[in-house]
């Protein structure tokens, strides 16, 4: 687990805001629009030239507040469009690329960035654990039907990305907490060893292999630079439920610890404008860093293998990808 002093160091070190990088004349989409880190990158592409941004929100009502926040923010002309999603269940991301399929011409950019953070065990509505339900399988199924459309768009001299909001904490995982006997969904999905902190590293370590699986089967020729991004602790609404009490004690360490939603915006924005040498890995601090820990064992190697085909089985099974 990363020590205090380097959440301290991270937080005065902040990544280099990507000025640099244009999105004229790119349709962008970004979930999780409405707050935090979705919030705050949607911004950053408004001011970077964005076409078209596409913000996917839970409700339309928090959209049009998105939507009236970044055009007063940025005084841009972008063209901004809200489409809403419940990432709790499989049929609603299926009709979300459904409509994404009928009314958006292009897709340069899909950062996907919504997520949850849970303090005891929850069952969502399709059975898994909620936070394994939406930041790893529903994102999963969502980044699969996003990228017929991102390869139509992509050309070899200019492909599009898909990026997804990941941690550190897949570089710091213990395998002490990786599960033997059960598979990783099955772990994750076990209320009997279910415990918050963990939870979290299993859950964000299973997403990861999603990346890692979908960009191996994913060559140059597809024309989608696929990776995924960390922009270490940020002063958001990651802990929106966790009861109050942990709330007023988290809240001396995100003050000192934690880096601003912008600043943080900065990495997942970054994620988005890298190159092939960033194919199926985590950028992170304005690098690239290698593998770590157990993430860089032959077993993790093979966990990641059987995770991917994991997740690709649920998501046949249950909501009738192929």
């Amino acid at each position: 687990m990363p020590t205090l002093l380097e959440h301290f160091w991270n937080a005065r070190h902040p990544p280099a805001d990507p000025t640099y990088l244009s999105f004229q004349g790119k349709t962008v989409m970004v979930t999780g629009a409405n707050s935090g880190l979705g919030f705050h990158s949607a911004v950053k592409y408004a001011q970077l030239g964005a076409s078209r941004l596409i913000l996917v929100v839970r409700s339309k009502e928090k959209g049009e507040t998105a939507k009236a926040s970044i055009i007063s923010q940025t005084k841009s002309s972008v063209e901004i469009t809200i489409m809403t999603v419940d990432l709790s269940t499989f049929a609603s991301v299926t009709e979300f690329a459904r409509q994404v399929d009928q009314q958006v011409d292009k897709l340069h950019i899909a950062l996907l960035c919504a997520g949850v953070l849970e303090p005891t065990f929850k069952r969502g509505p399709e059975g898994y654990e909620t936070a394994c339900q939406i930041n790893v399988l529903s994102t999963a199924l969502m980044a699969l039907l996003l990228l017929p459309k991102l390869r139509e768009t992509g050309v070899q001299s200019d492909p599009t990305h898909l990026c997804i909001l990941n941690s550190l904490a897949t570089q710091e995982v213990d395998d002490k907490v990786v599960p033997t006997g059960q598979s990783l969904i099955q772990r994750i999905n076990d209320p009997s060893k279910f415990d918050h902190i963990s939870q979290y590293y299993l859950v964000k370590l299973a997403a990861r292999y999603f990346v890692q699986g979908v960009a191996n089967s994913s060559g140059e020729s597809e024309n989608v630079i696929i990776n995924c991004c960390c922009p270490a602790v940020t002063r958001t609404n990651l802990f929106r439920n966790y009861g109050v009490l942990m709330r007023v004690m988290l809240y001396p360490y995100t003050l000192i610890c934690g880096r601003t939603g912008e600043q943080g915006a900065r990495t997942l924005v970054g994620a988005t404008g890298l190159g092939w040498e960033s194919h199926g890995k985590l950028w992170l601090n304005d690098e690239l860093p290698p593998p770590a820990k157990f993430i860089a064992t032959e077993r993790s190697s093979q966990l990641c293998h059987d995770t991917f085909e994991d997740i690709k089985s649920i998501l046949r099974e249950k909501a009738g990808w192929s």
